[in-house]
């Protein structure tokens, strides 16, 4: 098992200084810009729960938080490697803690940047762990190990809304342990209640450590899941084409890096032997699958949830299947991933350069104090120019969403604390945005001073900047 983490700890440090993603540097600045405010998380909004901001807050900078993601990814491959041995013994824990790892490193799971699912992975595998020994292996300390497992789920559920994997792993594992041993029952429900207890203890400390810093309950309800519903509908009526790519792009992934296939093997066995803990393991896998395609958005770092399910069922199953097909799995696992591995060092991805381009531009051209406006999202802008922005929504969908016709924009460009600079980065006019009133605000506030990258540089005519020399474009 240490060899499993120590080749995954190599590969994963060998992305460390790939540029900043959307999300790493946009949940970055609202976690150090957190505090009383005019918007949700001081003056940025963003619909995530409080525990994701508080973990941006403690990073503080992009190389910190890929760390602890780093650090989180050791802790989910315990944790799921103990899940393991608590069902199935040592064998089937080196087993499930080889596929975590091996799963961790991948380039196609968005490993090189944290995420959500990916800080949320510890408390989920290490809830699977507590809430198989709480419920397998019943004694004087199952109360408490189901508190403890609730009390995780809860830690989840507040890093993101939608990982509920840990939740939906204890019900369907006491549901299945209760329907098969009536004796049982009285046993199992006490565990789940003190397992409720722990998640509700835990989400009510986070509403009360949003409030102290001046995010209200109903505010984060209208977030995480008013707005999600909202955004649903505009995904639906409103995608382009590159959706429905991404859609693709996230079943190839599904089929290729092996996931698929452990699913599909995890449920037959589910049916055939209708053994718990594989019904709870299968409970979560169509749980977060559910999630991440109803979710709308396909992004391939959603994926990532399904790793410790995955690899929980990889260990369970070790024995169940003869040993031709466990090494022909692992071959095509250990293959497509060195291959992905591969192809990620010899065709580095551009993704995040042009942000990273013209972030340093605006910090080279800019002065201290000076603010600005990506017009629409990439927010990793902004983080590379180490600027602050007075607009609260820095994603694409939030605009879309909650200031589709730029009311609260052009307000902004047309204020007196307008921002210093303006990038144009995906059009002012694109799908969802009626941008009528912004390029009135352009117009009367704003001098066009560059194009970078394709991108049009926009700056107050209030003020005068040296501009820097403009970098290589990728």
């Amino acid at each position: 098992m240490l060899g499993a983490i120590a080749v995954m700890v190599a590969l994963r440090l060998a992305f460390l200084g790939v540029p900043a993603g959307r999300d790493e540097a946009g949940f970055l600045i609202v976690g150090n810009a957190w505090g009383h405010g005019a918007s949700l998380y001081g003056d940025y909004w963003v619909d995530r729960p409080p525990l994701l901001v508080e973990l941006m807050d403690l990073a503080g900078t992009v190389t910190v938080l890929r760390l602890l993601g780093l650090l989180a990814c050791v802790l989910m491959v315990l944790g799921v490697s103990r899940a393991a041995y608590v069902v199935r013994g040592a064998a089937a824990a080196r087993w499930a803690a080889g596929a975590a790892a091996l799963m961790a490193a991948a380039p196609w799971f968005g490993v090189a940047r944290t995420n959500g699912e990916m800080l949320a992975s510890p408390f989920v595998a290490w809830g699977f762990a507590l809430a198989a020994q709480a419920l397998l292996r019943p004694g004087p300390r199952s109360r408490v190990l189901a508190l403890g497992a609730g009390a995780l789920a809860g830690c989840a559920l507040l890093i993101k809304q939608t990982i509920a994997d840990g939740l939906v792993f204890a019900v369907v594992l006491g549901v299945a342990i209760a329907w098969q041993e009536r004796s049982r029952r009285r046993e199992v429900l006490v565990v789940l209640g003190a397992g409720g207890l722990g998640l509700l203890a835990v989400l009510a400390l986070g509403l009360v450590g949003a409030a102290a810093r001046g995010t209200t309950p109903h505010e984060l309800f209208d977030a995480i899941v008013t707005f999600r519903a909202q955004a649903g509908e505009v995904i639906r009526r409103s995608a382009s084409g590159a959706t429905t790519q991404r859609l693709w792009v996230l079943l190839a992934t599904w089929l290729g890096s092996g996931l698929a296939f452990i699913s599909a093997l995890t449920a037959w066995q589910a049916l055939r032997h209708r053994e718990p803990v594989v019904l709870a393991t299968v409970g979560v896998v169509a749980f977060v699958s559910g999630a991440a395609i109803l979710g709308g958005s396909y992004w391939g770092h959603y994926l990532f949830q399904l790793i410790p399910a995955a690899a929980l069922a990889t260990g369970l199953l070790f024995d169940r299947i003869g040993r031709r097909a466990r090494l022909g799995l692992a071959a095509f696992i250990v293959v497509m991933t060195a291959g992905n591995l591969a192809w990620n060092v010899i065709e580095a991805s551009e993704e995040g350069r042009q942000a990273e381009v013209v972030g340093t531009w605006l910090s080279q051209s800019g002065h201290t104090g000076d603010t600005a406006v990506i017009a629409y999202g990439q927010p990793n802008v902004l983080g590379n120019a180490e600027m602050s922005s007075p607009y609260p929504y820095l994603w694409s969908l939030p605009v879309r969403t909650l200031d589709p016709d730029l009311t609260t924009l052009s307000r902004v460009l047309d204020g007196p604390a307008r921002p210093t600079w303006v990038v144009d980065w995906s059009g002012i006019r694109t799908w969802g945005i009626e941008p009528a009133r912004v390029t009135v605000a352009l117009g009367r506030h704003y001098r066009h001073v560059a194009e970078m990258c394709g991108r049009s540089v926009w700056l107050d005519r209030r003020v005068e900047r040296t501009l820097a020399d403009p970098g290589a474009c990728p």
